[in-house]
């Protein structure tokens, strides 16, 4: 089974919210870090489709609901919308989190994957 992730894209993505949020680098600007949003609220709300179609529902919101969240409020952050999100540098404790939530989920997604 192929993985869920599109982990260069995901990657890509959240280098761009670093980007942001320090002010560097091309994903200072917010249409780049808008744009990695889209592509990883996108592909955890694929996973937790696929979670909750083989009868994971519980997994799908313990695990990837909190990343969607995170998502959408750095998504807002970056384009500037209300956000939970008071500053800098929670905003990358958002990221953060993210970042590793996304590892756990995609090493959840490979080894589910397997025969």
């Amino acid at each position: 089974m192929a993985s869920s992730f599109d982990a260069p894209k995901i990657s890509y993505a959240l280098e761009k919210f670093g980007d942001f949020i320090r002010g560097s680098g091309t994903g200072s600007l917010p249409v780049w870090s808008d744009a990695g949003s889209k592509v990883i609220i996108d592909c955890l709300r694929n996973f937790r489709e696929l979670l909750c179609a083989h009868g994971s529902a519980d997994e799908a919101e313990y695990l990837v609901d909190p990343a969607i969240y995170a998502a959408c409020e750095l998504q807002s952050f970056v384009t500037g919308d209300r956000s939970d999100i008071a500053n800098r540098t929670a905003a990358l404790v958002y990221r953060d989190f993210l970042e590793m939530r996304i590892a756990a989920l995609q090493k959840m997604d490979e080894e589910w994957g397997r025969p």
